[in-house]
């Protein structure tokens, strides 16, 4: 069954590909950081987690690679905890399984006080620190791993450029290096040793600089694409078990694959050998060459999922240090989608902390900047907590704004207010539910703020599909996800239901938030997209979508803390589910 799972998985990733009839010149799979430990859970203390995540991880990516039957394996970073021979023993027979040929990069964790002679007892023919390889002519330049910064960059260069000058003839060219060189924004006040980093990355048309980590990230430094491949043995890496590199004659495509049922999460690059590089940053008008580069292909509509805004006033000591950057992510948030200005962008919930009149106002302040029609839902932070639990006991230090944010209610309806969402109607303008529609495309935004959907609901939402069912798209959003394995779902009843109504009128997705992680799972036909939040989280990202006739491209945009934007996002390609060939 395990066998016959595999092969199922292979051909369904692999219909990716078959749109283009073009074959790869090679494929390469790669993982970073197994962490493979023979220490218990007792041993391992606060990271007792790794006892089963890090070889299960493992295990999962060697047999997704199995299935995949790239032209090589690598592994980059870490390969164990401790560097002890158990360890090195136990990852050692692990990786014994990859049918591929494998390469091994080690990591700081390998290395006892510094030296690698542990490792090299066990990996020197599979070693290729400071080394170069080639499969099927594409040209691996692997950079050394030395722990004294002042000389790292000099060797790393002189071991780069003799690398490098085997490469007249490569079909491509990639470079797995950790060492960052920093983009030469002036020319006239960069250093001799990155003047020389950056000449040979163009004399030697280097595609895309690769490293390795806990998670993955994707960025654009001068023309150089870099793509960090998430490690296998780290607690939310395993979402993407394996990274796959495609070297077509004028392409790269990075995927990193889900697993073998979903659709890969892909980022295409030029392969410089046969193309043009890709396009700086500042050069760009949006300042995100995909975002450009998906334009171009005239979607029928380009829309912005926003989650989890989730603005604090600062009145509650705990929330202090998770939401310093509150403020500082939505404000470069709200910037860039302006930037990109699509023509309506939406948000899933949780737009406040603590649903106060302060938060609301901060959050119109930021907000009210945007150029676009924005269309919020209510989340569970943006819902009046229940009358019946006004109390210390259920609310703890949250009582007081509880409190004063029903007395702000009673008082803007005039009345005792009985609607848990009527904060979030005065400040956003907008009802708990609703529809909009725009380009052939149909959204319709639930209020899942309390984790259901009442009957009441219910109805509006059937009634609604039943009257959209000819329309060439529809998305269903709420603050809540309905598929059980996001978690943090509408209660199960409910969720049943509305998973049965999103496959029987073939809805293209549900959009939701509330887990302050991204994710995304094709489910009976219907993809469901896990927004990243803007407070605090995974990653702190937004949703790009263009819709075509025929299929639907999610684009996961990170803004990152240290320095609010990255110029590349990824893709997830999944078919409408309407769509019929005419």
């Amino acid at each position: 069954m395990k066998h016959f799972l595999l092969m199922i998985a292979l051909i369904v990733f692999m219909g990716t590909h078959l749109r283009s009839a073009e074959k790869p010149i090679c494929r390469i799979a790669a993982i970073s950081n197994p962490y493979i430990t023979t220490l218990s859970a007792k041993e391992l203390g606060e990271r007792s987690w790794m006892a089963q995540i890090a070889p299960a991880g493992l295990e999962r990516s060697i047999a997704l690679a199995n299935a995949l039957k790239p032209d090589a394996m690598i592994v980059l970073g870490s390969l164990t905890w401790t560097g002890s021979d158990d360890d090195f023993l136990r990852v050692k027979k692990l990786l014994s399984r990859i049918e591929a040929p494998l390469y091994v990069v080690p990591g700081a964790k390998d290395l006892v006080d510094g030296k690698d002679d542990i490792f090299l007892k066990h990996f020197a023919k599979e070693n290729v620190a400071g080394r170069s390889v080639s499969v099927k002519g594409v040209h691996l330049q692997f950079a050394p791993l030395y722990e004294e910064a002042g000389k790292a960059f000099e060797i790393a260069l002189n071991q780069l450029r003799t690398g490098l000058a085997k490469t007249q003839d490569a079909e491509a060219v990639l470079l797995f290096s950790e060492l960052d060189f920093p983009a030469p924004k002036d020319p006239k006040s960069m250093s001799a040793i990155q003047k020389q980093f950056w000449n040979l990355i163009h004399d030697h048309k280097v595609a895309v600089r690769f490293t390795g980590g806990h998670a993955h990230s994707v960025g654009l430094v001068d023309s150089l694409p870099y793509w960090r491949i998430p490690s296998s043995g780290w607690s939310y890496s395993p979402k993407w078990p394996i990274a796959l590199i495609s070297v077509y004659t004028k392409r790269i495509e990075l995927d990193l694959v889900h697993d073998g049922f979903q659709p890969p999460q892909r980022l295409v690059v030029p392969n410089p050998v046969a193309a043009e590089r890709m396009v700086k940053a500042d050069a760009d008008p949006y300042g995100i060459p995909t975002y450009s580069e998906d334009l171009k292909r005239k979607p029928e509509l380009t829309f912005v999922q926003l989650s989890d805004s989730q603005l604090d006033d600062g009145t509650v000591p705990r929330y202090a240090a998770r939401y310093a950057s509150d403020e500082q992510m939505n404000e470069l948030a709200a910037a860039q989608v302006n930037r990109l200005n699509p023509p309506l962008v939406f948000m899933t919930g949780d737009l406040t902390n603590k649903n106060t009149q302060a938060e609301w106002e901060t959050f119109n302040r930021i907000y009210s900047k945007l150029k676009m029609p924005f269309y919020p839902v209510p989340g569970n932070h943006d819902t009046l907590d229940d009358r019946a639990k006004l109390n210390r006991d259920a609310l703890g230090d949250l009582l007081e704004s509880s409190v004063k944010n029903w007395q702000l209610a009673d008082k803007l309806s005039g009345k005792k207010a009985a609607n848990r969402t009527a904060l979030f109607t005065h400040f956003t303008g907008k009802k708990p539910y609703y529809a909009v529609e725009k380009n052939g495309c149909v959204f319709l935004c639930l209020n899942t703020g309390v984790a259901s959907v009442d009957p009441e609901q219910l109805k509006w939402l059937r009634a609604e599909l039943e009257r959209t069912k000819d329309a060439k798209h529809v998305f269903v959003l709420g603050h809540y996800p309905v598929l059980t394995a996001f978690g943090g779902n509408v209660r199960n009843s409910e969720s049943r239901i509305i998973l049965g109504l999103l496959k029987k009128y073939k809805v293209a997705a549900y959009l939701s938030g509330h887990r302050h992680r991204y994710n995304y799972r094709m489910h009976e036909g219907v993809m469901h997209i896990l927004c990243d939040d803007l407070c605090w989280g995974e990653y702190l990202s937004y949703q790009v979508y263009h819709v075509h006739d025929d299929r639907i491209i999610a684009c996961w945009k990170p803004i990152f803390r240290a320095d609010g934007n990255r110029p590349l996002y990824e893709r997830v390609e999944f078919p409408e589910p309407r769509f019929k060939e005419r």
